[in-house]
């Protein structure tokens, strides 16, 4: 129990009864502090705390009597411009300013416990075509629009890849050039060439599914 930090939102301070995890610790005047059996006790002395995960707090109140380690609700989010949320299983800890997650905490018999959040290392992988990997970032385009790109000329290993990008086959093929027509309109509103679209799986502001492209033969506006 001294070793995990418990989240309260009841609590007006950090505070703990163990000595051994704090940093630069030094004397303050006395104060009340209210127990969980309904006792008083003093308080002499103030330091930090790095929790796990790396994420420092600071104020905390050294409680001898103390058998708990508490996070302060109301403290963290002056110290730390945070905000905090909590579910029924969860609580989260999010940086206002950069959104990033700080902290956590798991429910468990009816507390929430401080957990860190494991920051991960980002890992280059090895082997990858830089012409594929270009190919890809700049949305399929041909190849003598990616040998554009400063750099990718000199790949010569990747000059072929192009060709047999399967996404590329799929979304490039045509269909064969429709007939020449002998039907030309020599007025407006002759001969319109109408196109209906849909079904979207999001609706336009006014709840359409659906819409409907005109296009006059005459004068080509749609």
């Amino acid at each position: 129990m001294m070793g995990e930090w418990i989240i309260d939102t009841g609590a007006s301070n950090h505070m703990t009864g163990n000595l051994n995890v704090m940093h630069d610790v030094h004397s303050i005047e006395s104060c009340s502090v209210g127990l969980q059996n309904g006792q008083h006790a003093l308080s002499t002395k103030e330091g930090s705390v790095v929790l796990d995960g790396g994420l420092k707090i600071t104020n905390v109140l050294y409680v001898p009597r103390l058998n708990c380690s508490l996070i302060s609700i109301s403290q963290l989010l002056d110290e730390l411009n945070c905000t905090v949320q909590f579910t029924n299983k969860l609580c989260v800890m999010q940086d206002l300013t950069s959104r990033m997650l700080i902290g956590a905490g798991k429910r468990k018999d009816g507390l929430y416990y401080f957990q860190a959040i494991r920051k991960e290392k980002a890992c280059k992988a090895d082997g990858v075509n830089i012409v594929e990997l270009w190919h890809k970032r700049m949305g399929h385009p041909s190849m003598k629009i990616t040998q554009l790109i400063p750099g990718i000329n000199r790949h010569r290993s990747g000059m072929d890849f192009n060709k047999a990008c399967d996404i590329c086959f799929r979304a490039k093929q045509t269909r064969e050039k429709f007939p020449l027509s002998e039907h030309n309109a020599s007025s407006v509103f002759e001969i319109i060439h109408c196109d209906l679209w849909g079904p979207y799986r999001t609706p336009s502001t006014c709840g359409a599914y659906y819409f409907l492209t005109i296009v006059d033969d005459y004068s080509r506006v749609v």
